[in-house]
């Protein structure tokens, strides 16, 4: 069951009596942007990254969003809102420009909608992350705007059409792959392979998601492995010795298969299985928990 309480426009409300413009340009046009982190306990987690691109992605739209609004603070009273302050959570902040003309161009000076709203966690998270998923390969094409494949915006249908298409094969993923058969990041999520003892992730030069949990998770194994941004094909991915997917709500979840393919082993690997201690560890450490209270 979903949680029943949101936070928009400076109000605290059951999510039954939230109401958004019918003239609202997010709805109309889809001007709007969203992040989602991770709480644990009721406190977020990596609040400061996800806002820092929030930021960035606001200006790219014109679009007024102030960081240094008081987001942790109304993360946790919501969580308590949502009975979620001692275990976790996702929470999900959507700005869209706000109520205007209908004209592809604001004319005006409009006030942004936000809102903050709850969700689960993905069924069966920690049976994943221990034992490993499958993902399927999506046929995508580049047919965005350039500075917007970058942005996580309220333009999601591709994702939609994309993770529809893995359930309907019984995998939990669907990464993106190009017709020269590049593969870039998942619907919600980046992607790594292990080859060879070195860990491989696209670049961000090639259009994906600057993800928060893939930069952290690319500080901490450069610790004990060799770390690579290059192009990372289909080929890579099926003979590759580990594969692993990261966001802020999933963490790392290794890939024990591609479609119907077994990815090494066929099972999770030894680098996989460190760099996620090792990341429990850090959120541990920033939370001021100890890893075995931090929940699922």
């Amino acid at each position: 069951m979903a949680p029943d309480h949101c936070f928009l426009n400076g109000r605290y409300l059951r999510t039954r009596d939230a109401r958004v413009s019918a003239l609202d340009r997010g709805l109309l046009f889809g001007e709007g942007l969203f992040e989602t982190w991770r709480t644990y306990r009721g406190k977020p987690f990596a609040l400061r990254e996800h806002l820092a691109r929030m930021s960035r992605s606001a200006n790219k739209l014109g679009i007024d969003f102030d960081p240094d609004e008081p987001w942790d603070t109304r993360t946790v009273r919501l969580a308590r809102l949502c009975g979620l302050g001692t275990t976790g959570g996702a929470l999900r902040l959507t700005i869209t420009r706000g109520s205007g003309p209908i004209s592809l161009v604001a004319t005006q000076t409009v006030r942004p909608t936000k809102l903050m709203v709850f969700r689960p966690l993905e069924p069966g998270l920690a049976k994943a992350r221990r034992n490993g998923v499958a993902v399927h390969l999506a046929d995508f094409g580049h047919g965005v705007f350039p500075a917007m494949r970058q942005t996580k915006s309220v333009n999601y249908l591709p994702a939609v059409l994309a993770r529809g298409e893995a359930r309907k094969r019984g995998c939990f993923e669907s990464l993106y792959r190009l017709s020269d058969k590049t593969v870039l990041e998942g619907t919600t999520s980046n992607v790594f392979i292990v080859r060879h003892g070195r860990l491989l992730t696209p670049p961000v030069a090639a259009g994906i998601i600057p993800g928060v949990t893939r930069a952290l998770v690319m500080r901490i194994a450069r610790r004990f492995v060799e770390v690579i941004e290059r192009r990372v094909t289909e080929n890579d991915l099926l003979t590759a010795d580990e594969m692993f997917i990261t966001s802020s709500t999933i963490e790392i979840v290794p890939v024990t298969k591609v479609g119907r393919r077994r990815v090494g082993r066929g099972e999770p690997g030894p680098v996989t299985a460190e760099l996620q201690a090792r990341y429990r560890s850090l959120v541990a450490r920033r939370m001021g928990m100890a890893a075995g209270k931090l929940g699922e």
